[in-house]
């Protein structure tokens, strides 16, 4: 089965964009090969409008799909750095919304520093809460990301805020490097009962290591989460077998007692 038809990417409602083929043809271009398999053309000419409509903020959201099951699809965009997905968790957090899948991917515009351009399906934390995620919630969550990249809220002040979940009926936490690399970049393969706050809880404990993620794939199912993650270290440079374990021991540490592990009791 394709991802496209598995997690249906096309935007077949949306109406199209009137941006300048050009300007379309440019983001497509300058998106990995992969963006151009998922996304249908008409999804293209909305994503590439988006990242068009960020002009200079150091961040930007809008929702791009709106489905019928009171989820939504936003696209995320902002200058790439370490611990920006990080960030973007803890802005969704901060409106009590889950992820139930995230792509990132990464560009550079011309002329222009990396941009990432980030895909998350997200949800409402609580199943009672039925608002529709709209617009002026995508356009807050844009504001407090780049509140966070300015450094005027911290991502620990958001994290420490979260609810406590329910614990999982299926604990395995299950925590591992694949023994191929992508690209020269180790890839982090993670599955753990699915909760609020997930992918913060991951991609903060990576970055407070030290580790880059250039990109990512984020799926929850039946209760569980799988997240896989393509790691380097904040400079580029790869992953030694030493640093691989130490990331790997954090993030089991961290998911499976709630701590670092060089403050367990």
């Amino acid at each position: 089965m394709s991802w496209r038809a598995d997690f249906d990417w096309a935007s077949d409602g949306d109406p199209p964009s009137d941006l300048p083929a050009a300007v379309v043809e440019a983001f497509a271009a300058s998106m990995p090969t992969r963006y151009g398999v998922l996304f249908d053309p008409r999804a293209i000419r909305r994503h590439a409008a988006i990242a068009h409509r960020r002009g200079k903020r150091p961040a930007y959201a809008e929702v791009w799909r709106a489905l019928g099951d009171g989820t939504a699809a936003l696209c995320v965009v902002a200058d790439d750095r370490p611990g920006l997905l990080s960030a973007i968790a803890a802005a969704l957090v901060s409106h009590k919304l889950d992820v139930i899948t995230a792509l990132v991917f990464s560009r550079v515009p011309s002329g222009g520093d990396v941009e990432a351009v980030d895909f998350l399906w997200v949800r409402r934390a609580a199943s009672s809460d039925t608002a529709v995620i709209g617009a002026d919630e995508a356009q807050s969550i844009g504001e407090v990301l780049s509140a966070i990249l300015a450094g005027k809220i911290s991502v620990e002040e958001i994290a420490s805020r979260s609810t406590a979940s329910q614990p999982p009926t299926d604990p395995r936490v299950e925590v591992r490097f694949d023994a191929k690399d992508e690209d020269g970049r180790a890839v982090l393969l993670v599955e753990a009962p699915d909760r609020p706050g997930m992918l913060l809880t991951i991609t903060h404990e990576l970055f407070q290591h030290g580790a880059q993620i250039a990109r990512s794939l984020v799926r929850t199912a039946d209760g569980r989460a799988y997240n896989r993650f393509e790691l380097s270290e904040f400079s580029g440079q790869p992953l030694s077998a030493e640093r691989r374990e130490q990331v790997r021991a954090a993030v089991v540490a961290v998911l499976a007692f709630g701590v670092d592990p060089g403050h367990r009791p």
